[in-house]
Formats: structure tokens, sequence, C-alpha cells
């Protein structure tokens, strides 16, 4: 149903949308194609090891199975609400960069390390070294804006937000906060905009990174003892190893391999068990 301005200007309610034309349908055709082959192409889809935005689960067996690279049955539709985001990133960095003009205070798309092999690289959005901070910027729908707004950031989000001060820190930045940027995704101007912020604790970084290194290893040790049975394949033994880790079920929402009524953890996590 939508909401059209009369001649009046009044809004009268639609019941129906017309039909597209033949050629409407061949060019939404066409175009969903084009996006979904490029967007499955995008940097950030091909990851190929875990990142800062990922190892803030409360969800062990959500890290085991990412690091073990199991395929995602849970993508999250087709990937727009990511694309919108990423366009999102490189517009606020070129717009950082302009306002930079060279000064200094602006770092945008900064590439930095980490001493984890397992979380090696983050890209952080942005630190200002003016007011001595970290932010990431969040694309959010009404639903997560009004969270962030009445709960403050998730776990993830959190995680994510000083793991990148973190890593800023290492490569010589002075951080003293970390802030959640929450830009409105569905509104025409930056009125409902949220940012949350806290004080840097280096420390919530650094027990991350060692809870999925602990994970890791853990992972690795049971591959290795599943690896040598003739009875069971690759497939198979990653999916058993996952079995033996805990699940956190505030985190199925937004997880790649939940499937609510999966009855075969090889087919996804129905997040019970």
């Amino acid at each position: 149903m939508f909401d059209q301005p009369s001649r009046a200007g009044t809004s009268k309610v639609v019941t129906s949308a017309k039909p597209m034309t033949p050629l409407g349908l061949e060019i939404t055709a066409r175009l969903k194609e084009m996006f979904h082959g490029f967007s499955n192409r995008m940097e950030r889809n091909q990851q190929a090891t875990l990142g800062p935005s990922e190892i803030g689960t409360p969800c062990d067996r959500r890290i085991a199975m990412s690091l073990m690279r199991l395929p995602p049955v849970n993508p999250g539709g087709d990937n727009w609400a990511s694309f919108v985001g990423t366009m999102g990133h490189e517009g606020m960095s070129q717009m950082l960069e302009w306002a930079d003009a060279g000064s200094g205070r602006y770092a945008s798309e900064l590439r930095m390390t980490s001493p984890s092999k397992r979380v090696p690289h983050g890209t952080t959005d942005l630190i200002d070294r003016v007011l001595l901070y970290v932010g990431d910027f969040k694309f959010m729908g009404q639903w997560s804006l009004d969270k962030l707004k009445t709960e403050g950031p998730s776990p993830t989000y959190r995680v994510q937000a000083h793991t990148y001060a973190f890593m800023a820190s290492l490569r010589g930045e002075t951080v003293k906060h970390v802030a959640i940027l929450g830009m409105p995704r569905d509104k025409p101007n930056l009125d409902d905009m949220y940012v949350w912020t806290e004080p840097y604790n280096p420390q919530i970084a650094r027990d991350a990174l060692a809870r999925v290194d602990r994970i890791g290893e853990s992972v690795d040790a049971h591959l290795a003892t599943l690896y040598g049975k003739a009875e069971t394949n690759e497939s198979e033994s990653k999916v058993m190893t996952a079995a033996q880790f805990p699940i956190d079920a505030a985190d199925c929402r937004f997880c790649p391999f939940h499937k609510p009524n999966s009855s075969n953890l090889e087919w996804g996590c129905n997040g019970r068990n």
C-alpha cells in the first residue's frame, strides 16, 4: 500500500500498484541480475579471514563456523542493505577526505593489522585526531537506530569499535574514545542521526581476540582428530566440530548460518541445539 500526495495536498491511499510494462519487467530483471553478480564480487563479501565486525558475537558456534568458512545458509536477503551501506561508507570516506583537506585531522578507510593471525586485518571508517576517537559508521533502519538510542550498541558493534581502536593505537594513533555513528538509512535528512560513544578500553579488544584464538585452537584440535578417520569427509568433520560449540540465540537474527527449522547442522544451525 502506498501513500501519494493528492493535488489538494492531502494523501490518497492507493490500494494496488499498476503492473509494470514488459520493458519495465525486463529492466528490473536485468538490474537485479547485474546487482547480484556485482555485490557478490565486492571485497566485503569475499573476505577470507575474520574481521573485527564478526568477533564480538556472543555465539561461540558462529565464530567456529566462520573460522571454518562453512557456506552461509542465511545470506540476509539479496545484500541490498549491505550494498547501500558499502556505498554509504565510500561516500563518507570521500566527504572526510574533502573535509581533511590535507590537514591530517581525519583518516578514513585506513587498513590496519592486529597481532592475531585469525583476525589479522581491519579497516576503520574514521579516526579523528583532534577529538581523539575512532568511529564506525552504521547505516541503520529505524528499528536498529531506535535500539541504538535506547539500549546502546550490540556486543558485536561494541567489540568491533574497540578492536578498530586497538588496531589504530598499535599503529601509533592516540585514541581516547570509540563511537558508533548511527546514520538514518530510511530518512530524507540527518535529523535522526545518533552517535553513541564511550571511553576506549583496549582490554575489550584483547579479550575478544583472545577468545577467537581459543575457539580457533579448539577447532583445529577437533578437526585434527576427525581428519584421520576414514568415515568422515571434510564437510562432515567441520559440521561435527561446529556442534561442539555452544549457541547464544541472541545473535541468530543476523547469523549467516542460521536456519530456524533445520534438523541437521549440515543444512544450517537452528539456534537451539
